[in-house]
């Protein structure tokens, strides 16, 4: 089933909700009219709310034998079956389940999409169609759009390229393999406190739950770090953090700026090296000696009414210059590592902007992102590179979640004048840390809806553990299934749909006879009984047997939905539905049955709803 983007424009009424500005004008418009104002909604799917007398016909036709003889079309159909039985091997599974009532039109109100949303199916299932389809309509919605995808794929990318250019907004493209084209993203931009950067910075290398004294070492170095880089009026960024502490050097000389523009405020800038009796063009090893000593001599024990700020950060940076450089080499050895790897080229210059470089690149931040609108796609080489893809993935999503705290905590809670925000991430596994489970927790006060797609909740046991994915699938209010096989998904899907009535016919046959009696002497007896139990409301072994394009969901509203999903593609691609003709005289396999989606009927489905 096919929509164009045009028409899913229409449908969801991008006109009214695209451009935010443009809504609240309309909004007090209609207000003054006293006009119904329309409801923010995006369609979903063509399908039908799930219940216990789908169940009872879903069991019917599991019973039923492999060629379904019991189910006879007259033959008047069979030309047309033919191309039915070919597509349904291509496509895969089984109709079963979507095939036992009349599908309608399925909308899902915004509100719905707040309440988070888990995907799951297998490879080649359509998570991608899926997504593509929610995302375009987030945007129709005047939702901002990020997007992390480790596939990079070109479908996707184009039509929210597309779609963003068709509604006059910003698209920015982040892609590390292919830098000419791409953005920069500062992930250090937005952050409350040191902590904060620093806890962010860390989970790439933090087991939840496992306390590790070289990661608490790290920790700390890393803190004061940052805060030494403030002290000298420099802005964090991964580049930096890393050229001030690769080396024991490195450290010292980094605390060398540090006490020098700490004494020149103190004292003040035309008199402070003349107190401090500091020479400026001595060795590096000379100067720090000569300043770590005033240090020792004058603020060590201070004592004084004036608050001064920087003595901790001072203190510990003298401390950690003082050290042994082949100690502080053994307890960083587990950080650096993962530095190396982010400062590598082009990603020194992609995740660590310099504002002040000649390049041509442009900066793209959180905090702008959400106030300007559009699409962010990013855009990881997670098939040759899954290490620096996960690192990007996590190092992203604690940024997002920074600056959704932060604007939140700015505006007191009354988000109604900020942007709403989408977040796509696919292959989710690869990108949980804490503070995307703390984004579900808590994103839905920061008008923040989450969509997190992998291929099976084993993925999320694999990368965390077994509590992180119970955490996950429970923050989750919508939870949306293609075809899955393996046992712990399939009974996640089971457990959303709960238990059903299933009525069970039971025919009983006897005969009987005697040899003393005549052989005309017998007895028999038929006796039927029906019984109802209660059964799982889809039978699990279906869930491995969907068809592509074709879901069964769990939404926050309470509905239960099977149903086909279409695939969004712009006009130009469209084509006319496969004739009757065609089917009649076209052998099977030779024809691609192809339905494009009625916006008469569902436009007629709307007004009977209203």
């Amino acid at each position: 089933m096919f929509v164009s983007l045009d028409s899913l424009r229409v449908i969801n009424k991008s006109n009214f909700f695209s451009n935010e500005r443009k809504y609240r004008q309309l909004v007090q418009d209609y207000q003054n009219k006293n006009k119904d104002i329309p409801e923010r909604k995006s369609y979903f799917c063509d399908g039908f709310e799930w219940g216990p007398e789908h169940a009872d016909r879903a069991y019917q036709i599991a019973n039923l034998s492999s060629d379904k003889r019991e189910i006879e079309l007259p033959f008047v159909f069979n030309p047309i079956k033919r191309h039915f039985d070919a597509m349904a091997r291509k496509m895969g599974g089984s109709n079963a389940i979507f095939a036992v009532e009349r599908r309608e039109p399925i909308f899902v109100t915004e509100d719905n999409w707040f309440g988070h949303t888990l995907i799951t199916g297998n490879v080649g299932t359509g998570k991608t169609v899926l997504q593509r389809l929610l995302s375009i309509s987030m945007l129709h919605l005047g939702h901002v759009v990020v997007v992390i995808d480790p596939k990079n794929d070109a479908e996707w990318r184009e039509s929210l390229m597309e779609e963003a250019k068709t509604l006059g907004l910003p698209f920015y493209k982040f892609h590390p393999g292919q830098p000419a084209s791409s953005v920069c993203i500062d992930v250090c931009n937005t952050y409350t406190n040191v902590s904060d950067l620093t806890s962010r910075l860390l989970s790439l290398v933090t087991v939840p739950g496992e306390v590790n004294p070289f990661v608490q070492y790290a920790k700390a170095l890393v803190s004061n770090v940052i805060s030494g880089l403030s002290y000298i009026e420099k802005k964090p960024s991964i580049y930096l953090i890393h050229k001030n502490m690769k080396s024991h050097m490195s450290i010292v000389n980094l605390t060398v700026k540090v006490m020098e523009s700490c004494y020149a405020r103190y004292y003040g800038y035309d008199v402070w090296t003349e107190k401090v009796k500091y020479v400026a063009n001595e060795t590096l090893p000379v100067r720090f000696k000569r300043l770590a000593e005033w240090f020792t001599a004058h603020f060590m024990n201070y004592e004084g009414s004036e608050q001064i700020d920087w003595l901790d950060t001072v203190s510990q940076l003298i401390d950690y210059s003082m050290s042994d450089p082949e100690h502080m080499a053994k307890m960083t050895a587990g950080i650096m590592p993962v530095f190396d790897m982010l400062i590598e080229k082009p990603l020194n210059e992609l995740l660590s902007p310099n504002p002040n470089s000649v390049s041509s690149r442009e900066i793209v931040t959180s905090e702008g992102m959400f106030s300007t609108g559009g699409v962010l796609y990013i855009s990881l080489d997670g098939l040759s590179n899954p290490d620096t893809a996960a690192a990007i993935s996590q190092l992203i999503m604690s940024d997002l979640t920074s600056c959704a705290g932060s604007r939140y905590n700015a505006q007191d809670g009354d988000m109604s004048a900020n942007s709403r925000i989408s977040i796509f991430v696919d292959e989710a596994h690869s990108a949980i840390n804490n503070p995307m489970i703390n984004l579900l927790a808590q994103g839905r006060a920061a008008k923040i809806a989450l969509f997190i797609c992998t291929q099976t909740i084993s993925d999320f046991i694999a990368a965390a553990s077994v509590e992180t994915a119970n955490r996950i699938t429970g923050l989750c209010n919508n939870y949306i299934s293609l075809r899955v096989n393996d046992t712990p998904t399939q009974t996640l899907v089971v457990e959303n749909f709960g238990k059903s009535a299933i009525s069970t016919n039971m025919v009983t046959y006897t005969t009987g006879s005697e040899t003393s009696l005549p052989h005309n002497n017998f007895s028999g007896s038929i006796s039927e009984r029906k019984q109802t139990t209660l059964e799982e409301s889809i039978p699990k072994d279906l869930l491995g047997q969907v068809p592509m394009f074709h879901i069964v969901a769990r939404l926050q509203d309470g509905r239960k939905v099977v149903g086909q999903i279409p695939i969004a593609v712009a006009e130009k691609q469209m084509k006319p539905n496969t004739t009757l003709s065609e089917m009649l005289f076209k052998k099977a396999g030779k024809v691609t049955l192809r339905q494009n989606l009625d916006i008469k009927n569902l436009n007629k489905f709307l007004r009977k709803l209203h």
